[in-house]
């Protein structure tokens, strides 16, 4: 077989490998059947305010306060996570998207916001009340992000 052919075969392959089942098995599964009946939202504490150009860590549903601005942004969950496992070597390296919620409570203004870590999958950053909220790093285990705040 010429070499050329050969190696685009290994490459599907080894890209099949990669892929089976490592965006599928960290994706939430779509509701099936009637809604079951949720229970009220635990409030999960506030990490402090962050000052304009610094960057904050956020665990799942933790929330940080802009200190000069009237903003407050939460983590919300990971959304999706196709990367490449520790240890595995990938043709791609996936992705992770998140979804963050960000609220202006003065104004009354609400919005969410999905983030992907390459930006394939969608923007890297979002813009909301006068600030910008670049999305750094999720860790390995989608249980926390670093975010950076910055001026509009």
């Amino acid at each position: 077989m010429d070499p050329k052919k050969l190696l685009v075969v290994f490459c599907a392959l080894v890209g099949l490998a990669c892929g089976a089942g490592s965006s599928a098995a960290r994706e939430q599964p779509a509701a099936s059947g009637p809604p079951a009946v949720q229970p009220a939202p635990v409030q999960q504490p506030v990490r402090g305010a962050v000052e304009l150009g610094e960057t904050v860590d956020l665990k799942a549903r933790e929330t940080a306060e802009v200190a000069s601005k009237d903003v407050s942004i939460r983590f919300a969950r990971l959304v999706s996570d196709s990367r490449c496992a520790a240890g595995m070597v990938c043709v791609w390296e996936g992705e992770a998207v998140i979804e963050l919620a960000l609220a202006e409570p003065g104004r009354g203004e609400r919005t969410t916001a999905a983030l992907a870590s390459t930006g394939r999958g969608g923007g890297q950053s979002v813009e909301f009340a006068a600030c910008r909220v670049d999305l750094v790093a999720v860790s390995s285990g989608g249980d926390q992000v670093t975010l950076r705040v910055s001026k509009a």
